[in-house]
């Protein structure tokens, strides 16, 4: 009697249904199959891609409406879902759950009371809980009284509680994913760290809307022992390629007021034509000492850099026009000279009519300017002829220069340059491995002439003569799988002197465990080491990795290292890493990180301390933890001192 039952309501629906086709399958079903039935005992309903089980179950035709209760499951992919009753309408794909629990995507789970499914996308659940985590027990989830969820993309409720193992550790007014489908104004997720110095660092952004192509963020900041802070980062776009962002920062402290200031604008009105404003400026170094960032390398730069710079390409022609400004961080910028502006134009070559020669063009203006006094013109115009001939396996190019190079005050210069390149390739097969050979031989002259008389603008104002004979060898050797090696050897034969600098430089992996890469450049005539950087990393079994470096550089100053270091899983969430700096011309360590990485899916994180020594035999260290939320951003705590 079952069987019946179940092939005659499973076909029925298909046939007089064709439009909303609907099989159920149960112990015992009831009722006319033209208007409604009810079915209990062991319910199993199947619409396209939906497939939903329960105790009961009823379904009336005309409005197309299916309610299933009593150990209710759905699954609809990617939604797994377990409820105590359900409410259907399969015209229009809406639904409502009651006493609900379950995933709506691999990264979206949720608990609520109950949930309205507004489409295949958007769902939006009351008195529920948010987690991005798989586990049976979360890290961490969201609770609110109401969250509206686009799944696999985002969620945004109002009185939302953060919550770690269940454990309630903050509320918000508002919290948000990073994607919403429609953007409100509002309070978004705080943000905590701490330093040694000033304390506790509580900082809460605030969401503004501020039309259909722009918005703002505010973020206020305040420091327990010393400083306040406020961020504001504004976003627009005034066409389909015209948009850019303004984002400025200012720190308050009792003794000092640090800023920030970045620009970014790029319009691109065609393939061919695009212009791009970037400012990077802050108010001094001891910024990057004040605020929260955990950009340790950003504390040694030299100078800040602001650029303008537009570009139109043509077929045969490029036209760059740029602006820069460098604001140094010691106090020397009014001694620099900046670029305002460098005007470059570049014919790419083009064929001579009548003549196995092509013509080439590279030129630029510029005007330089430094604060403290001083300015002028240079400009600069390199016209080339190229002819190039292939004799058999050989190719051979010629290119004959003529630097033209004219100054506001120092006169002018007139250099002759030539370049000759003859070059191979051949690829051979031996057993199960390949080889592609690559020689090159080049020759350059440069006709040597006085430039003492020459302002000094850049480095490219000063050159000097040159005849020298490059011979390289590039070597590529493969594996039936893959490139196990390439290597590149160079050297630079001076015919007025001897031979001056060698270069190679390989990278290779013997075995699949194992890759060694080796750079060298050696001064042979004043036989010199000028730079050596040996690299050694072997993959052992477990995931475990150990790497070492060799690192020697004479300029400006001669600088020799030796770092080594370790990646150790410890399980499958937990890894350890250690690395180490030591300074072989001193005889001591210069540096030291032990860092603890955990990835739990929804969330990750590190802490690591590292610590420096100093040429005055201090010691900085650094003590800093990081948290990634998944969907919710990054936090921190960064701790820093000094010990004489």
């Amino acid at each position: 009697m079952k069987k019946l039952a179940t092939l005659l309501v499973a076909l029925f629906p298909a046939i007089s249904l064709a439009a909303v086709p609907v099989h159920i399958t149960a112990d015992r079903i009831s009722g006319n199959v033209e208007k409604s039935v009810t079915a209990s005992g062991k319910v199993f309903v199947k619409y396209q891609e939906v497939t939903i089980k329960g105790d009961n179950a009823s379904y009336n035709k005309e409005t197309g409406i299916i309610r299933v209760w009593g150990n209710v499951e759905i699954i609809e992919k990617p939604a797994h879902l377990f409820c105590r009753e359900l409410v259907y309408n399969l015209k229009t794909k809406r639904a409502v759950l009651t006493d609900v629990h379950g995933f709506l995507s691999p990264t979206d789970r949720i608990k609520a009371d109950r949930i309205e499914r507004i489409s295949e996308k958007e769902w939006i659940a009351y008195d529920g809980e948010y987690t991005p985590c798989s586990h049976t027990c979360p890290d961490w989830s969201v609770t609110s009284k109401k969250f509206k969820i686009l799944l696999g993309e985002s969620f945004r409720g109002k009185w939302v509680a953060f919550r770690v193992k269940e454990i309630p550790i903050l509320v918000s007014p508002y919290l948000s994913g990073p994607i919403q489908k429609e953007r409100k104004s509002g309070f978004l997720v705080p943000k905590l760290g701490y330093m040694s110095n000033d304390g506790f660092i509580y900082k809460q952004p605030v969401y503004f809307v501020l039309g259909r192509s722009a918005d703002l963020t505010l973020t206020f900041e305040k420091r327990t022992i010393d400083g306040q802070g406020l961020e504001g980062e504004l976003r627009y776009v005034l066409g389909n390629r015209n948009s850019g962002e303004i984002n400025y920062y200012q720190l308050n402290k009792k003794r000092s007021k640090d800023w920030r200031l970045n620009f970014y604008h790029s319009y691109n009105p065609s393939d061919f034509l695009y212009f791009k404003t970037k400012a990077n400026i802050i108010s001094s170094r001891s910024y990057y000492i004040n605020s929260s960032t955990f950009d340790v390398e950003a504390q040694t730069r030299l100078y800040t850099k602001s650029t303008v710079t537009g570009s139109k390409l043509w077929e045969r022609a490029i036209l760059n026009v740029n602006t820069t400004y460098l604001r140094y961080l010691t106090g020397s910028t009014n001694t620099a000279y900046q670029k305002v502006p460098n005007v470059n134009f570049y014919l790419l070559d083009t064929p001579v009519p009548g003549t196995p020669f092509t013509f080439n063009l590279s030129s630029d203006v510029t005007y330089f300017y430094r604060e403290a006094g001083g300015s002028g013109y240079r400009f600069n115009a390199l016209p080339s002829l190229r002819y190039t001939r292939k004799l058999g396996i050989l190719k051979n190019s010629s290119k004959l220069s003529y630097l033209f190079t004219s100054y506001q005050e120092g006169g002018s210069r007139h250099i002759v340059e030539f370049k000759n390149t003859t070059e191979t390739s051949r690829f051979y097969r031996t057993g199960t491995y390949s080889f592609s050979v690559n020689p090159q031989l080049t020759f350059f002259y440069r006709e040597s002439e006085d430039q003492s008389s020459n302002p000094f603008f850049d480095l490219t104002d000063r050159l000097k003569g040159r005849r020298v004979l490059t011979p390289e060898m590039e070597l590529y050797i493969y594996s039936p799988e893959c490139r196990i090696a390439r290597v590149l050897m160079s050297a630079e034969y001076s015919l007025t002197d001897s031979w001056e600098n060698l270069m190679f430089d390989t990278d290779t992996s013997p075995l699949s465990w194992l890759n060694l890469r080796e750079t060298l450049q050696f001064n042979l005539s004043e036989g010199n080491l000028n730079f050596s950087n040996t690299r050694i990393s072997f993959k052992l079994p477990f995931n475990i990795r150990l790497w070492s470096n060799y690192y020697r550089q004479n300029t400006p100053e001669e600088i020799t290292y030796l770092r080594w270091g370790t990646w150790l899983p410890i399980n499958r969430f937990l890894s350890f890493s250690y690395q180490q700096r030591y300074d072989l011309k001193l005889s001591e360590d210069r540096e030291r990180q032990y860092s603890l990485w955990i990835n739990r899916g929804c969330w990750n994180g590190n802490i690591s301390y590292r610590w420096i020594k100093n040429y005055n035999n201090t010691v900085d260290y650094q003590i800093v933890l990081r948290i990634d939320l998944m969907k919710l951003g990054s936090y921190g705590y960064k701790l820093t001192g000094r010990k004489e």
